[in-house]
């Protein structure tokens, strides 16, 4: 199966549109090519070659001042898959409550073309395998057990409604990844464990050896860990650590429904400095790392968006729903619809300072290298106060030079008060993802002060 082409997904969809009785009727069309390998220390533990089209259709009746609405998805795109979605989607929207705050479906647009990356899609299980093997050779020289994920994957997506809007674009996503620990169920836990990933647009991009090299020598510097007792020190975070947190801001802080609701950060302090004047983050599908869809759920333009600007925050991003709602413009960041999540940053990017990783190890001074956090959530929404535990990877520095592992700690911090604690930033910021969902852009940043609460060990 091949990814669909543009004339032929708007064929697809335009089929959809005529034989629908519907007042308005939008079409979404999703493809997925995806191909993996996990493994462990023993070897490739499970794989697959997967391909998946989604066909999602949504019609409106109109009522009064507002719809009648509903969904329904098909998993083939033969015709009386597509034609029962359509039916299943006519039949539910009828006895639907009118919803008098909906807003009519957007027309024509002009948006970017994104496309796929050709080997990408044509990677193959030889050349994962190669990888794999790699990595398996240098965990055993060092005595350490091995695991992790190598993965390709490419996307399309159409949407097409019949007040004549038509979107098309195709993303990629090639992923390396590798844990490395000594034997035994509680390496994570007392020490000798580390993960590294590299997470690319183009599979030609990711640094499979610098993957390798990092996560071992990470695990091999992090055996014999000593205990630390719990108390706020100042940190460096790197990347995937920064990534953990700045995850709960995409719909918890950003977003147009928490802040109207008053327990997004953003309530009551849009326009002014929240954070570190070294702080400053986008919504940017098109930066060089993310390359994602020019276009949001409901086929509107999504472009570069500024969120906060040398730590003063803008108003928060809206989809067409919740634009017109608190008169702002619509910013492109819609869910499918109808979805009462509420719209959502997606391409987070976090500005890269002025300072390479030695003048950061130099600033702080005396602290903590936290290569990652897990198992992060949510304690109170209104300054974004998270728990969670390091991992990976704890090290002190000593006047800016890294030594000895310490065990993991937990932590409760407030983000707002953390990222307003910033006194450095990376000059280099990289794709990444938290260990709990998520990817974007961030360099490591030094805080001061991070509210380390107890151990994390058994």
């Amino acid at each position: 199966m091949a990814l669909l082409e543009e004339d032929h997904a708007f064929e697809i969809a335009d089929a959809v549109l005529a034989a629908s009785d519907a007042d308005e009727t939008e079409v979404t069309i999703n493809c997925v090519e995806d191909r993996f390998v996990r493994f462990g220390h023993e070897g490739p533990t499970q794989s697959a070659d997967r391909e998946r089209y989604d066909l999602a259709v949504r019609v409106r009746f109109r009522d009064g001042e507002g719809y009648r609405e509903a969904r329904a998805s098909a998993a083939s795109l033969d015709e009386a898959s597509v034609l029962g979605a359509l039916g299943r989607a006519e039949i539910l929207a009828r006895v639907a409550s009118p919803d008098e705050a909906a807003v009519p479906l957007g027309g024509p647009v002009e948006v970017e073309g994104s496309a796929p990356s050709r080997p990408t899609q044509d990677h193959s299980f030889k050349e994962k395998a190669e990888w794999i093997e790699a990595a398996l050779v240098r965990c055993e020289a060092e005595s350490l057990h091995g695991g992790g994920l190598a993965r390709t994957t490419v996307t399309s997506r159409s949407i097409v409604n019949s007040a004549g809007r038509r979107v098309h674009g195709a993303t990629s996503r090639a992923e390396f990844s590798l844990t490395c620990a000594d034997g035994g169920a509680d390496a994570e836990t007392i020490g000798g464990s580390a993960s590294a990933t590299s997470v690319r647009c183009f599979v030609d991009q990711v640094d499979v050896d610098a993957v390798i090299e990092d996560a071992v020598t990470s695990a091999v510097r992090a055996r014999g860990a000593d205990d630390l007792d719990a108390a706020p020190m100042d940190v460096l975070l790197e990347p995937q650590a920064v990534a953990a947190l700045l995850t709960f801001t995409c719909g918890l802080g950003f977003g147009a429904r928490s802040f109207h609701e008053g327990s997004s950060f953003l309530t009551g302090r849009a326009g002014e400095r929240v954070f570190s004047e070294q702080v400053s983050i986008a919504d940017d599908p098109a930066h060089a790392d993310l390359r994602g869809l020019r276009f949001d759920g409901e086929g509107s333009p999504r472009r570069n968006h500024p969120l906060v600007s040398s730590g003063t925050a803008h108003g928060p991003v809206t989809d067409a729903a919740w634009a017109r709602r608190l008169d702002l413009p619509n910013t492109g960041h819609a869910q499918a619809q109808p979805s009462t999540a509420g719209p959502s940053a997606s391409h987070l990017v976090m500005a890269e300072g002025r300072f390479s990783r030695e003048e950061l190890l130099e600033r702080l001074g005396d602290g903590l290298l936290v290569r990652q956090l897990h198992y992060v959530n949510v304690v109170e929404p209104r300054d974004l106060v998270l728990t969670g535990m390091t991992r990976g990877g704890v090290f002190r520095v000593n006047g800016g030079e890294v030594g000895g592992a310490v065990g993991n700690l937990r932590f409760t911090q407030s983000l707002v008060q953390a990222l307003g604690a910033v006194d450095g930033v990376g000059d280099r910021a990289t794709r990444v993802g938290s260990l709990m969902g998520g990817e974007l852009v961030a360099p490591a940043i030094l805080i001061r002060g991070f509210q380390f609460t107890s151990k994390a060990r058994s």
